[in-house]
């Protein structure tokens, strides 16, 4: 999702600590230098390094005042790089080559398995998984800053077993280089031109005749989701005609394949935004729009048929609940979620067990909190039911994207203005007052037990608290703590916090975006409650805590406090799995 701007303020505990460090300083050096994607597309050559200490050394040395290169000449070059290793289609092969090579993969691309135009028309091609042009490339002399560049990313003696690979089976040589080809439909060579996906071989075994490769995806691009493999076997059905494919320079490609990734979202970012990028309307829904009376519906009539909606029978609301579940996946996909479904009008459904009933009517009154004390753009609440073996909520869907699919293409000012608005609701949230009477101050909308995915009995059992106190002697029942972890923990729970309506899981699925940066919804309600003001940051690490842009640029930006909390947080939640 990108290289975060504010490195030097990251709390995360699992990047940037060593400030002494090449790597640290020369990732500051480019935070400072560059906004996103730029910065991002040079983070790579830094974060995908085989040695990252090295290659940050190389990159210091090289925009150092003695060799007067500027860090926009390096990225130049590491793109001009880029370009030269990309995958590029087998052009004027031989005849025989082309077929031994057909043979070896039964004439079926080495990806999905999809034969030639027997599935959306696609068509199979060989592509040179590196170019073979590349060891008589003259800017790849070994004095040359281009080769200098390669050997400190991908480490001198990998280089130098690339080079001699691809040399002894040059197109000039009788060698065979059927090691340097794979057979692959167009789209799947369009991946791997773009680094939206690679092969790395090794880990699950190979034989002289396969290859066991998992695949890795580059999702960096909103508009690319394919469909393809976790794991593949690359399989020579001609052996003695053709060889496989070489894992040398498969491991070179998946080495540059997130960088390639980034260069593609860096060209997309570069075009003017326009309607061709926004999200396409949903087929049905933009049936539904066109219809007659959508647009003569004066805005009382949606309210009215809610209120008449629930003054049905509770039997007749579970019957047609159940059926549009059912009917979900068929025209709206799914959401990636087992018990939320998408329906007609931009409605959601969250269907569960009769036991869920108590949850889902916490996550009613949460909303209906969050519709009369703030201005939160959130889901409405209309309906929730209990019938037979079933629980049902039913509430309004919202504009716009979530923040996980956009993030990578975001630019900093739009990330800025989400951490804006991210304050401006999070103030407003914490000054719903707890009317619940219930004598517990850490509870959920109802004054009953949380939901919370950090704690694992929460989804079991009835757990509410009197004070924080309580909660925080809860949290380190039973654990295995040492001298030093019972320091840290009495120092950050010996803070008395205020108690403070949260949301409680604002991670990158449940932030909704529009296409300038502005928080568009907050989605998912079904853990909000009274906690310590605290733990609306700790549990967005918690749940996000890999995606370093979004922490260290949004989370961290959004609260300026609670570190010592953040760090006994993580510690705790390591111990205690959240199942």
């Amino acid at each position: 999702m990108g290289s975060p701007y504010h490195i030097s303020e990251s709390a995360s505990p699992l990047f940037f600590q060593d400030k002494a460090s090449a790597e640290y300083e020369a990732l500051s050096i480019i935070a400072k230098s560059l906004a996103h994607p730029q910065r991002t597309v040079l983070s790579t050559f830094i974060l995908q390094a085989i040695d990252r200490e090295s290659a940050s050394r190389f990159f210091l040395h090289e925009i150092s005042a003695q060799n007067k290169a500027t860090i926009f000449e390096f990225l130049a070059d590491w793109i001009h790089l880029m370009e030269k290793v990309r995958p590029v289609l087998g052009k004027d092969l031989d005849t025989a080559l082309r077929q031994s090579i057909w043979q070896r993969e039964g004439g079926q691309c080495c990806i999905s398995k999809v034969k030639d135009g027997k599935k959306n028309d696609e068509k199979l091609a060989l592509a040179y998984i590196i170019p073979p042009s590349l060891p008589h490339d003259i800017e790849m002399a070994k004095d040359g800053k281009l080769y200098k560049m390669f050997a400190a990313y991908v480490g001198e003696p990998q280089l130098q077993n690339l080079l001699s690979v691809m040399d002894h089976s040059s197109l000039s040589s009788d060698r065979d280089i059927s090691d340097q080809l794979i057979l692959v439909s167009l789209p799947m060579f369009e991946h791997l031109r773009n680094g939206r996906l690679s092969l790395r071989c090794g880990l699950l075994g190979t034989t002289n005749d396969s290859l066991q490769c998992s695949i890795k995806r580059n999702w960096s691009m909103p508009s690319f989701r394919f469909e393809a493999p976790y794991f593949v076997a690359l399989e020579n059905k001609a052996p003695g005609l053709a060889s496989l494919p070489s894992t040398h320079l498969l491991e070179v490609h998946r080495r540059f394949a997130n960088a390639l990734a980034w260069l593609e979202v860096s060209e997309h970012m570069k075009q003017p935004y326009s309607s061709s990028k926004r999200p396409k309307t949903d087929s049905m829904e933009s049936l539904l729009s066109k219809m007659p009376f959508s647009r003569f519906c004066p805005p009382f009539i949606p309210r009215m048929l809610r209120h008449l909606w629930v003054q049905m029978p509770v039997w007749l609301r579970a019957f047609a609940y159940r059926g549009l579940a059912s009917a979900s996946n068929r025209f709206y996909g799914h959401t990636g979620s087992d018990r939320t479904f998408r329906l007609p009008f931009n409605l959601y459904l969250r269907v569960g067990r009769w036991d869920w009933a108590p949850k889902h009517r916490a996550e009613f009154q949460s909303l209906q909190l969050v519709e009369n004390h703030t201005r939160i753009p959130a889901p409405r609440a209309i309906d929730t039911i209990q019938y037979s073996d079933s629980s049902f909520l039913l509430m309004t869907g919202l504009p716009g994207n979530n923040v996980g699919e956009m993030l990578s293409t975001m630019t900093d000012e739009q990330v800025r203005t989400v951490v804006q608005d991210l304050k401006e609701y999070v103030a407003e949230l914490r000054q719903i007052p707890n009317n619940t009477d219930s004598g517990f101050q850490i509870c959920n909308a109802l004054g009953g037990g949380i939901l919370d995915w950090r704690i694992s009995d929460s989804q079991r059992e009835e757990l509410k608290f009197k004070d924080e106190t309580e909660f925080s002697k809860y949290l380190t029942y039973d654990l295995p703590l040492d001298e030093n972890a019972c320091s840290l923990i009495s120092k950050s729970h010996s803070v008395k916090h205020e108690i403070v309506f949260t949301h409680a899981d604002l991670n990158l699925r449940n932030i909704l975006v529009d296409g300038h940066g502005k928080i568009s919804g907050i989605v998912d309600w079904e853990c909000a409650g009274w906690y310590p003001e605290y733990w609306e940051y700790t549990k967005a690490h918690f749940s996000m805590r890999y995606a370093i842009r979004w922490t260290a640029d949004v989370i961290d930006q959004v609260f300026d406090k609670y570190r010592n909390e953040l760090q006994v947080e993580d510690m705790l939640s390591s111990m205690a799995p959240s199942w």
